[in-house]
C-alpha cells in the first residue's frame, strides 16, 4: 500500500470511458426471462477482446464499471490508432450483442451501442487495498464527457466526445473524418458550467 512517505508517482495518459447504452434495460429483460448469462457471455467477450489489444496498443484496462470499462492509453497513442481501435471495439460489440443478447429479449431498446468519452492529463498512481489505482481530473472529464453525449443527440450510440485538449494532442490527420465542435454540460467540472469539445461518430 501506498504511505505518505512515498513520492508522488505521476503519469499522463488519455482516460477513456466506455459505456453500454441502454444496459440496466437490456438486464431487466434478460432478467424477466432467466437469460442474465447472455450478458455475462457478452462481457467476457469484450474482455477477452480488450486484453488481447492491450498488449498490442499498450493500454491499460483499468477498471470494469459493471457496463463499461476505463481504459488508459499512453501519451504517445495518436489519433490514428485510437480511433479504429474504439471503432474496432465497437464492431465487436454490435456483432456480439446481436448474437449471445437479441435472441432473449422480448423487444430490443430503442437505443444500443457504445458511447466514449476521451480526455487527457496527468493522473496520480498509488496503490489502495493493494490495488493499483488512479485519480486525476482527466479521469473525472472524461467520464463526463461519455454521460454528456446523450445531451442533444437522438442517436448517441458509437459517438465519442473529446475534449479539446485530448483532440489536439492526439494529433489527427487535417480534415479527419466529419468531426463536430459543441458545448456540453459538465457536472462538478471546476469553473466549466458549459465545456468544449470535440464530436466524432465512429464507423460501425
Amino acid at each position: 500500500m501506498t504511505v505518505q512517505s512515498d513520492n508522488l508517482d505521476i503519469q499522463e495518459n488519455y482516460a477513456v470511458f466506455f459505456d453500454i447504452c441502454s444496459s440496466s434495460l437490456v438486464l431487466e429483460h434478460l432478467m424477466l426471462t432467466d437469460h442474465l448469462k447472455a450478458m455475462r457471455n457478452l462481457l467476457i467477450c469484450m474482455k477477452r477482446f480488450l486484453d488481447e489489444e492491450s498488449r498490442t496498443l499498450g493500454f491499460e484496462v483499468y477498471k470494469f464499471l459493471g457496463d463499461g470499462w476505463v481504459l488508459l492509453f499512453p501519451k504517445q497513442t495518436d489519433g490514428g490508432t485510437l480511433v479504429p481501435f474504439l471503432e474496432k471495439l465497437s464492431c465487436l460489440f454490435e456483432a456480439k450483442f446481436r448474437k449471445l443478447v437479441v435472441p432473449y429479449l422480448e423487444s430490443s431498446p430503442r437505443i444500443t451501442g457504445l458511447t466514449f468519452g476521451v480526455d487527457v492529463g496527468p493522473l496520480m498512481r498509488f496503490v489502495m487495498l493493494g490495488r493499483k489505482e488512479y485519480v486525476g481530473r482527466a479521469l473525472n472529464v472524461a467520464s463526463r464527457l461519455q454521460s454528456a453525449i446523450k445531451e442533444k443527440d437522438e442517436k448517441p450510440q458509437y459517438k465519442v466526445l473529446f475534449s479539446k485538449p485530448a483532440y489536439k494532442e492526439l494529433k489527427f490527420p487535417a480534415n479527419y473524418r466529419r468531426i463536430v465542435y459543441v458545448r456540453r454540460t459538465l457536472r462538478n467540472i471546476l469553473g466549466e458550467n458549459r465545456y468544449d469539445c470535440v464530436k466524432l461518430t465512429l464507423k460501425v
